[in-house]
């Protein structure tokens, strides 16, 4: 297998947007008592299962309570307690989008000073400048990353042979093959249209893939453009062809659906390629395999863990914390569940041997692409996977509801103080 680096296949690229408020921009209404635990809020996974238990037991003497739950309530969480200024969390997940809005906001403590002071402790230099620019806001650094991630192509192997097919390359394809395999005992296909996240990771695959992309360089919406129509119409296609209850499916719901033999293939997380091959979870193991998503430019993604800016806790001690569970041998311990973001590990053969989804992921990486860098981008989302619902459902036309989307966008962007 060639080697690989995430700086030569575009790892994660996400610039910082326009200059916002500084850290420690909002007083704290309420301080928690000296010597408390160090609270810590997550999006729930099992890699950052994994990384929440390394926490728990990170420093001798240290209590450290960890919070997972799915992705939109933990950011819906940070929000409320970040907005107010609270000190309720020390750490908090971020992701590379939702990064850029803590940071403008000024709800996160820069750590270039901490990651200086620890690099060679750490071993800090195994990450990438590229995949570090992914949490830089001004020039300053606010995360350490604890995985990279990438969407990539779950199908029933056993299933493509029995029908003399390959895993498709394209929408055409995809699309057929949907329809051929979709049966009462299985969907042709997941779906995951849960708004916000859910859909809006879904939907940017075939807004890159068929059209346009969401915004152009100056921020202004093109999703509703001719091809961008062509995206949606696509999707709601094939959406006919989902699992049901659709509308109302994350990563839980759909990976359980391909887990529980409910559906033939579709679009999914690299962090949930193990939980196939669990047997304690799945009736499928050893059937799954892997691919690049048809057309590519699936989503790609990472995250971490950041300090906030109204912690009363120790920033160097809650570092520490984050540093040791994310450290090397706890990032190669958990490889299997995603895809490690520390250079050695990934570029390591025995690794790719180990784990037989690399292939996929290393071919899906080769053409992800990641959400705008845009701060206000998943504010943006909560429209646009409204409009995209309204139009899969048939509640209203393609057009008008990606129109309707793309003015409310525009709306918001304007209000934030945007020139469009």
């Amino acid at each position: 297998m060639p080697r690989f680096t995430i700086d030569r296949r575009r790892a994660i690229k996400t610039a910082g947007a326009a200059a916002g408020l500084a850290a420690g921009a909002f007083p704290a209404p309420f301080v928690r008592a000296q010597g408390a635990p160090v609270q810590m809020v997550s999006h729930r996974y099992p890699a950052l299962e994994h990384y929440a238990e390394k926490m728990r037991n990170a420093l001798p003497g240290v209590e450290v309570n960890t919070q997972l739950m799915p992705f939109d309530r933990a950011n819906e969480l940070a929000t409320i307690a970040l907005s107010s200024g609270a000190s309720t969390f020390d750490i908090v997940y971020a992701s590379d989008s939702t990064v850029l809005k803590y940071a403008k906001n000024g709800w996160l403590r820069p750590i270039d000073d901490l990651f200086e002071k620890h690099k060679e402790e750490f071993r800090l230099d195994e990450y990438p400048e590229s995949l570090l620019n992914a949490y830089r806001y001004n020039g300053e650094l606010f995360v350490l990353p604890g995985t990279a991630n990438v969407m990539l192509w779950f199908y029933r192997r056993d299933l493509f042979d029995e029908a003399g097919a390959s895993a498709p390359t394209t929408f055409a394809e995809y699309e057929a093959l949907a329809a051929d395999m979709n049966s009462p005992l299985r969907a042709g296909t997941i779906s995951c249209q849960k708004a916000v996240d859910a859909s809006l990771n879904e939907t940017h695959w075939y807004m890159n893939a068929i059209g346009d992309g969401w915004l152009d360089p100056d921020f202004r919406p093109i999703f509703n453009s001719d091809k961008g129509v062509e995206a949606v119409e696509t999707l709601k296609r094939v959406t006919q062809y989902a699992q049901r209850g659709f509308t109302s499916a994350a990563n839980d719901e759909c990976t359980i659906a391909l887990q529980q033999d409910l559906a033939v293939q579709g679009l999914q997380w690299a962090t949930r390629c193990a939980s196939m091959d669990n047997p304690e979870q799945s009736r499928v193991v050893g059937l799954v395999d892997w691919a690049a998503a048809p057309d590519g430019n699936a989503r790609l993604s990472g995250d971490g863990y950041a300090i906030t800016a109204y912690t009363t806790q120790d920033p160097e001690q809650l570092f520490r914390i984050i540093a040791t569970a994310l450290n090397h041998d706890s990032m190669r311990e958990a490889a299997g569940l995603m895809v490690p973001p520390r250079a050695p590990i990934l570029d390591d053969p025995a690794v790719a041997e180990q784990y037989r989804w690399f292939p996929g992921v290393l071919a899906a990486l080769e053409t992800a692409v990641p959400f705008p860098p845009l701060a206000e981008f998943y504010e943006l989302g909560e429209s646009i996977t409204r409009r995209v619902q309204q139009a899969i459902t048939g509640e209203m036309e393609v057009k008008p509801a990606l129109d309707a989307a793309a003015d409310e966008c525009t709306s918001l962007l304007r209000d934030r103080g945007y020139t469009l």
